[in-house]
């Protein structure tokens, strides 16, 4: 196959995502920042940091069918002009020597707001610029992307706040313009599935994709399986927090040991493309969390920063495989027009799961503290392994994955060929076929029409 470099289209989504993301990272950390050094009140800052989660949870299901409904590409050139414009207010309130909490929570919200609208329609994109055989591979990327900017991305926001405080806004702003460039010369799709002239309410639309979910009883397993696997992991980030102040180590020392687990991502994400054409998902699963059951427990018994550091390596390097995994499974298996809803589902129970995690976890170290955390959280996790090696090996679960794993027929759009880039012909596009919720189906994928028990 050819390099996923040598693909016209997929080379500027990456590039100008990759820009996005760099842009969303430089200004993300700098509001916390901000506030905290203006204002010092932590409360103002806690204020800040939730209007910058929030979307997460009260915006993905309605993004998913506005992205369903909306041309992709158009919908990722809108987010970039609001973002930029939304973050060039904060900077030039700077430049003007006011700082306002209001002002920094409503831009914080807005941009989480259109990062959730650009994530979505990035993931549906993917599929329409490299050919079906390497879309694991290009997840692959996309996830080695993420991964490598959230481990540059925060120290040198930081280094630039030093600098002056609206260094790293002004720099978010030219990150978001030379995104833009580079989007719009982005052809990608044309136009997302046609969709029947009778309008559906939002909520009905919702309602497509949570049923969607849950009729499939093997993605909605690993599904949960993955969610509950997050909340842990959000437990065990909090407890190490605490593990460091209670043993007298440095504020530094924390982001350190975060610093491992980024790198660990980053070489999860490198090598999640090979294990993802050698291991199906199931597999993944399986060998996946019987690794985190049990490495986890070892954060009961060595607490050196070190070791927690060897830790938070290993247990990201993994998660990062699944994801690219997982991701690479989902884009596969859903269709065109259902890309959107069924993305924002899976992003709205990975958020949710990470969110109750915080939570519970402040509650269970203020009852049982540090120690004994570990210890539920090392259990949740045995637990978490029994279950996905029970529900994965059964042969339903073989069979369920080998059917959603057949190749499906090319059709919608067949990405460019590398040495015929800049033609202008399109490849003809198949009448599409119904389907039982009203929508159009996906020609990429016949195995929509079927219903498993799983």
């Amino acid at each position: 196959m050819p390099s996923l470099r040598s693909y016209r289209d997929f080379r500027l989504l990456w590039t100008g995502s990759a820009m996005s993301v760099m842009a969303e990272r430089c200004s993300g950390m700098a509001f916390t920042l901000l506030v905290l050094w203006h204002t010092g009140s932590k409360s103002a800052a806690g204020l800040v940091g939730f209007a910058g989660l929030l979307p997460a949870l009260v915006v993905q299901l309605p993004a998913g069918v506005l992205v369903d409904r909306m041309n992709r590409r158009r919908v990722m050139m809108t987010c970039v002009l609001v973002r930029m414009a939304a973050v060039a207010t904060v900077a030039a309130s700077l430049l003007g020597d006011r700082v306002w909490v209001w002002h920094i929570a409503l831009v914080a919200f807005i941009q989480s707001s259109m990062t959730v609208f650009y994530q979505l329609s990035e993931r549906a994109m993917v599929r329409g610029v490299v050919p079906p055989r390497q879309l694991g591979a290009a997840m692959a990327t996309n996830e080695a992307r993420s991964r490598g900017v959230n481990f540059i991305g925060h120290p040198t926001s930081g280094a630039m706040f030093g600098l002056s405080a609206w260094v790293p806004f002004m720099s978010s702003v030219t990150l978001y313009l030379f995104s833009l460039i580079t989007l719009v010369r982005l052809r990608g799709e044309n136009e997302p599935p046609r969709r029947p002239n009778k309008r559906r309410k939002i909520r009905e639309d919702i309602s497509v994709g949570l049923r969607w979910v849950w009729n499939r009883a093997y993605f909605r397993t690993a599904l949960l399986i993955i969610a509950g696997s997050n909340l842990v992991f959000q437990g065990l980030i909090l407890t190490v927090a605490v593990v460091i102040r209670e043993d007298g180590g440095a504020a530094g020392t924390i982001g350190l040991i975060m610093a491992a687990g980024g790198m660990g991502g980053l070489c999860g994400a490198l090598t999640g493309g090979w294990l993802n054409k050698r291991l199906a998902m199931r597999h993944m699963m399986i060998l996946a969390h019987a690794a985190w059951a049990v490495v986890m427990p070892a954060a009961v018994f060595f607490r050196q920063p070190v070791a927690l550091g060897v830790l938070f390596f290993i247990t990201s390097h993994i998660g990062a495989t699944v994801t690219v995994s997982g991701m690479s499974y989902q884009v596969r298996i859903t269709p065109n027009n259902m890309q959107g809803r069924v993305g924002s589902v899976v992003m709205l129970l990975v958020s949710g799961a990470s969110s109750l995690g915080a939570l519970g976890t402040g509650y269970l170290l203020e009852a049982v503290g540090s120690r004994h955390t570990l210890m539920v959280v090392s259990g949740v996790m045995v637990v978490l392994a029994l279950v996905a090696a029970v529900v994965f090996s059964r042969p339903g679960a073989a069979r369920e994955d080998r059917q959603d794993n057949n190749e499906p027929p090319e059709a919608v759009h067949t990405p460019v060929p590398p040495a015929a880039t800049d033609s202008p012909v399109v490849p003809e596009m198949p009448e599409p076929a119904s389907v039982a919720d009203g929508a159009t189906a996906d020609p990429l994928t016949t195995l929509e029409a079927r219903r498993t028990d799983g």
